[in-house]
């Protein structure tokens, strides 16, 4: 039994995290801008996350740009803020810029979504997401 229930976690974990991308930004020496290029997840619960440490007031801006009609962008504060406060940014597919300060030192997660809940299909079209501080 206890085999069984190892393996059914094991594989409930894999599925879950099977599309998800975790990358770390960093700016080239002297730069405050960097761009990441990447292909658009193709399930609604994918992600491709942008991992950002930044100062309490320092100015985050992230721009999106895809044909995917569907792809969008979130930005969460990851560790000081409660789950109804960590939103920073709830992007559309007709929002895909987003500039503005950031409440509290920490880390950032800057998540690129594909599909949305509407049931658009899949592309995993080329995107570029660009990232600059001040």
């Amino acid at each position: 039994m206890a085999a069984w229930v190892i393996v059914a976690i094991t594989f409930a974990a894999s599925n879950s995290l099977a599309g998800d991308k975790e990358r770390r930004v960093v700016f080239p020496k002297g730069k405050n801008t960097v761009v990441y290029k990447g292909n658009l997840p193709r399930q609604i619960a994918e992600r491709d996350s942008y991992i950002i440490t930044l100062k309490k007031g320092q100015r985050l801006t992230v721009k999106l740009s895809t044909a995917d009609a569907s792809a969008s962008f979130k930005i969460f504060e990851l560790d000081k803020l409660g789950p109804d406060e960590d939103m920073i940014f709830n992007g559309s597919a007709t929002e895909r810029e987003f500039s503005g300060s950031v409440p509290v030192a920490s880390r950032y997660s800057i998540q690129v979504y594909g599909p949305n809940e509407d049931g658009d299909a899949a592309t995993g079209a080329p995107y570029s997401i660009e990232i600059t501080r001040n």
